[in-house]
Order: structure tokens, then C-alpha cells, then sequence
């Protein structure tokens, strides 16, 4: 019985070790700032939209992945619920922000290629749910919930952004002044090339 304890004890200390060594996550506006990067990265290689294959590069899943991950940092904090709420007001006011600084489809020339595709993301973006989907849920589970939507209503934004961009009716995200700067990724440095002989 008492080798049972020590063995329990053992694995009990070694998980606290564990948890300590834990690498910690980015905060959610650098990731985010980098998901903004990677996107213009991308648009500065491909320019403007003039396929469909072009439209590929909307993708929600980056902004997405930096909502994930600051979940999980407050589900390590001491008050993971205050928390992910903290966390959701933010990505509804950033969502807002994306959403004024964008024009309304009325506003813009629609372009030839999938002319129907930004009025309909606007929609999207600018829609609201049939109903509460986190009623009724109890903590833990309502402040995820609540997180969870606001995560999906800002991916929703920065896809309508996405195609505003491919479609020449947005600039950059800095300049529009809804990240202090699209933090960029520094080079992969070259190796060092040999001196001639």
C-alpha cells in the first residue's frame, strides 16, 4: 500500500514538473498579427485575384488556429473562465473594427471572376445567429461557448477582408488600422556561400 502511495506520489510530482516545463503560448494579437502576415505574404506573391484558383488563399483556418490556442492559455490560467470572456469581448471588438473599415458591396466594382463572392461573405460576416447557441450551457462550458462564437464571427471578418484584398477593395490590415503592424517573418538566411579561389 505505502509503494502504491510513493508511486502515485511520483507520477503526481512528475505531472506538476511537467506542467511547469511547459512552453507558453504566444499572446492572441501577436498570433494573430502573424496570421495577417502570412496571408499578405501570400498576396504579395500571387497579387491580385485574376483565377479562381486565386481565391484559395481565403482561408479562416489561421485566425482560427490563434483563437485555439488562446483558449488553451486561459484554461492554464487561474481563471480560465473570466478569462475566455475577456478574451471573446476582444475578438468582437476586433471583428468590428475589420468590419467598419471594410466598403459595403454597393460600394465597390464587382469583379468578373465570382462577382457574387464578396456580397455574399458580407452577409456572412455582417449576419447574426437564429438564436443564442450558448443558452442554457453552464461554466465551463457557456465561456468557451461564448469564445468559440466570437472566434468564428472574426474569421468571418478577416475571410471578407481576404477577398476584399484579392479583389483590390482593401489595403493592408495595418494600414486600415486593425493590427499595429502584420508582423513580418524574417527571412530564411542563406547559407554562406564559400569565397572563390
Amino acid at each position: 500500500m505505502m509503494r502504491m502511495a510513493l508511486a502515485l506520489g511520483g507520477v503526481v510530482a512528475s505531472g506538476a514538473a511537467a506542467a511547469q516545463d511547459i512552453a507558453p503560448l504566444p499572446d492572441f494579437a501577436t498570433c494573430f498579427a502573424q496570421s495577417i502576415a502570412h496571408f499578405e505574404m501570400e498576396f504579395a506573391r500571387a497579387g491580385m485575384a485574376d483565377t479562381l484558383e486565386d481565391f484559395a488563399l481565403v482561408t479562416r483556418d489561421r485566425v482560427h488556429f490563434c483563437g485555439t490556442l488562446a483558449i488553451v492559455a486561459c484554461d492554464r490560467g487561474e481563471a480560465p473562465q473570466s478569462c475566455q470572456r475577456g478574451l471573446a469581448a476582444r475578438q468582437l471588438g476586433l471583428r468590428d473594427r475589420v468590419l467598419v473599415s471594410l466598403p459595403a458591396p454597393d460600394g465597390i466594382d464587382p469583379p468578373q471572376i465570382l462577382p457574387g463572392l464578396y456580397p455574399t461573405l458580407w452577409d456572412v460576416a455582417h449576419g447574426t445567429s437564429a438564436g443564442d447557441d450558448c443558452a442554457g450551457a453552464d461554466d465551463p462550458v457557456a465561456a468557451w461557448c461564448v469564445t468559440h462564437e466570437a472566434r468564428l464571427k472574426l474569421t468571418e471578418a478577416v475571410a471578407l477582408w481576404q477577398v476584399a484584398r484579392l479583389i483590390g477593395a482593401a489595403g493592408p490590415a495595418a494600414e486600415l488600422g486593425w493590427v499595429d503592424e502584420a508582423m513580418p517573418f524574417a527571412p530564411v538566411p542563406r547559407p554562406q556561400q564559400e569565397d572563390a579561389p
